[in-house]
């Protein structure tokens, strides 16, 4: 199952603008450019954060910690430029707070959280200047500009500090796995309960300080029109399957069909029937109306839900988090709504595996999420 979160602020840090803020910006930029003279590449990194109060809530909703669930990072390209075949970004743990702002690249607004500081006024802390959190042994450092971030001093390493994605010839589209820099913030370290002032998205510190690496990526803000608005997901397996005295469908020949309603409440969380049955059912004197007779798909059967103006997949097919559960009624599957954009429709599909085989049931599955 699943459930997704908007970003509750954003923002870009130029060092081509080191005091201006772009906190209304339609696009998030990360990368290097060269200046207007052509001999010094500028960097670039975004700023992001998510409320753990909303995601404490929905764990507390379904009964879960968050050592049962995986955390999905997910921003799209906007426009990307230059760029190598082969790079890696980094998402960092921001060591202080910082206003998102009412900027925009080209307005020079000084309100928000820029290149040089958090705030209008303020100045990101420098490695001479790192701050001890607490007790524990984990220190906010930075270079004074263009952020600052959570480090490990002495031996060990706290896992979740920095996260990574490497890109080699494929898609600029961030889908990172933040699973270890959630813990953090919900659970602490040593004890210590860490503050969340969000992610830091950069280049890899090599790919920033290599001259051979430059170009950089836009990706959408909270800000867009669009429905492409950075998010982060929550996976988590709410499957049960017991099948009663359900006989299972022959996957040689079947059909399915679904209680599916045409609007959904963008608040509903929704139990959706899944019903297959023999296509060619055969009559017998214990069963005159076997047309009726419900039969139960397999373990190995997965979901995915689509946009269906865009066909962009909102949740793609995964093996353990995506599966459909079966009770002595049919199968089902739970749909969270929230996080869900209104006034679009989407489209379900299920996938079945049987063996090295896969088909796909995508058979005008519609449904459309309202506020």
């Amino acid at each position: 199952m699943f459930r997704i979160f908007y970003a509750e602020k954003d923002t870009t840090l130029y060092e081509s603008s080191v005091q201006s803020n772009s906190g209304l910006d339609e696009v998030l930029e990360i990368g290097k450019r060269l200046n207007t003279e052509g001999d010094t590449l500028l960097k670039s990194r975004s700023l992001i954060k998510f409320d753990m109060a909303e995601i404490s809530a929905s764990l507390s909703t379904y009964g879960k910690t968050v050592n049962n669930c995986k955390f999905v990072l997910q921003l799209y390209t906007s426009h990307a430029k230059n760029l190598p075949s082969e790079y890696s970004i980094h998402s960092k743990l921001v060591g202080q707070n910082w206003v998102n702002g009412t900027g925009t690249v080209s307005s020079e607004t000084l309100d928000g959280a820029s290149w040089n500081g958090p705030a209008s006024g303020s100045s990101w802390i420098s490695s001479s200047q790192q701050q001890q959190i607490s007790t524990s042994t984990l220190y906010v450092s930075g270079s004074g500009a263009g952020g600052s971030w959570l480090f490990q001093s002495g031996s060990g390493s706290t896992v979740g500090l920095i996260t990574s994605e490497s890109f080699s010839y494929r898609t600029s589209d961030i889908n990172l796995d933040v699973t270890d820099s959630i813990k953090i913030w919900l659970s602490g370290s040593g004890g210590v309960s860490i503050p969340n002032y969000g992610f830091l998205l950069q280049l890899s510190d090599t790919d920033e300080l290599n001259s051979n690496v430059q170009g950089y990526i836009r990706y959408f803000s909270r800000d867009t029109h669009t429905i492409y608005v950075p998010k982060l997901t929550m996976y988590f397996d709410n499957s049960a399957f017991a099948t009663g005295s359900l006989t299972a469908a022959n996957l040689e020949s079947y059909v399915v069909y679904t209680k599916l309603k045409p609007t959904y409440k963008d608040t509903e969380i929704a139990k959706i029937r899944i019903y297959a049955r023999d296509k060619y059912p055969r009559k017998s004197p214990t069963n005159l109306f076997p047309i009726e007779t419900v039969k139960y798909l397999p373990t190995t059967t997965y979901y995915a839900v689509y946009d269906a103006a865009t066909d962009e997949a909102i949740i793609p097919y995964d093996n353990i988090y995506n599966k459909v559960s079966c009770d002595s009624t049919s199968n089902f599957i739970y749909l969270d709504m929230n996080g869900f954009m209104p006034e679009r429709t989407y489209r379900l599909e299920l996938k079945i595996k049987d063996g090295f085989i896969e088909q796909y049931i995508d058979d005008n599955i519609y449904f459309k999420v309202v506020r």
